[in-house]
């Protein structure tokens, strides 16, 4: 759903906060993602119920968890501190293993 220029019109008057920059400049670094109007809130909402797959427990404050994006059918792992997403983290052999590994 983009325009001859690569610009998806959904996002015509949206913005990004400047407080989540780092996350999608990393996660278009790392897994080529941009993602569409409405799919960071989708993820935040995933995360904040549960749906999103725990990868690791890093600490009390931190967690990896695994996103499955549903239009781009992509995975990709996001570190997420005291309920703040910090970034997208690499992808990584061991998180991939993990989450083969775990039941379901």
């Amino acid at each position: 759903m983009q325009d001859e220029n690569g610009f998806d019109p959904r996002w015509n008057g949206k913005s990004i906060p400047k407080k989540h920059w780092h996350f999608h400049q990393q996660l278009l670094a790392r897994y080529g993602i941009i993602l569409a109007p409405g799919e960071f809130s989708q993820m935040l909402r995933d995360i904040e119920t549960g749906r999103a797959t725990v990868i690791e427990r890093r600490s009390a404050s931190k967690v990896i968890y695994m996103i499955r994006n549903t239009r781009l059918w992509e995975r990709y792992f996001v570190l997420v501190t005291n309920g703040y997403v910090v970034t997208a983290l690499p992808p990584s052999k061991k998180f991939k293993r993990v989450r083969r590994e775990m039941p379901g």
